[in-house]
């Protein structure tokens, strides 16, 4: 099973680091005043909250800009984490660690394989990633948000990614995305994937219901329901799906 986790509100909360050292970088390069109030950031790829920014603000050549704003960010980004302090530091969402731990375990029996699936620039997930001490190196399939075009060309390319890996295609129903946003849902959905939608982002479990996700948890404290994905089998999505309805 590949297992495909979202950074942002499923794996840490960057307590708005990452917007505000977009808005940084944004008024330094183009004038004071350019705003992402219009953007939603929730599951979004970073080069297209620029784009929506930058039709926004009315930003003329937003291709030779984004150029500028995407190699500009990733400093900003890290400065802003490293400077953030109390109720703004970067903070690893509830039960991570031993949540990924135990994914690795799985890993070893040769259940599992983990991957990243997230809107991040390549420059910048890593990052966020290393500044609450996960191992970027634990997730050997990734799909960076500058790689796709939009949030499910980001399935497709961690799906082709595990089929070089492994020499075979990976199905649908053999890939579990772990996010925490209807966009989450939605680009699982897309390709025939397993959604299992954690509620520590912006995302409630109400919206995340809604969007059709297979499995909703508060968090991932409890991995009963991805166990049941990972080792049940055939029916272990059916069975899964039923307990989370049933919670």
């Amino acid at each position: 099973m590949l297992l495909l986790f979202d950074i942002d509100g499923t794996l840490l909360d960057t307590k708005g680091a990452g917007r505000r050292a977009m808005e940084f970088v944004a008024n330094d390069l183009f004038g004071n005043g350019f705003s992402f109030d219009t953007v939603n950031f929730g599951g979004n790829l970073d080069p297209l909250i620029f784009r929506e920014a930058a039709e926004a603000n009315g930003l003329d050549d937003i291709d030779a800009a984004h150029e500028r704003f995407a190699a500009a960010y990733p400093a900003a980004l890290k400065r802003e984490m490293a400077e953030a302090t109390g109720p703004h530091e970067v903070e690893p969402c509830v039960a991570v660690h031993a949540a990924l731990a135990e994914c690795r375990d799985w890993v070893d029996v040769g259940r599992a394989t983990l991957g990243c699936l997230t809107g991040n620039y390549t420059a910048a997930g890593p990052a966020k990633l290393r500044r609450v001490g996960i191992d970027v190196e634990q997730f050997t399939i990734t799909a960076w948000g500058d790689e796709a075009a939009d949030r499910p060309g980001l399935v497709e390319v961690a799906m082709h990614k595990h089929g070089q890996a492994r020499g075979a295609a990976v199905t649908g129903d053999e890939v579990v995305v772990i996010g925490d946003t209807v966009r989450d849902v939605a680009c699982a959905k897309a390709h025939g994937c397993v959604s299992y939608a954690v509620c520590t982002g912006s995302g409630t479990r109400d919206e995340l219901e809604a969007a059709g996700a297979d499995v909703v948890a508060d968090s991932l404290e409890d991995l009963e329901l991805l166990r049941l994905l990972v080792f049940g089998g055939p029916m272990g999505v059916r069975a899964a799906r039923n307990q989370s309805s049933n919670a």
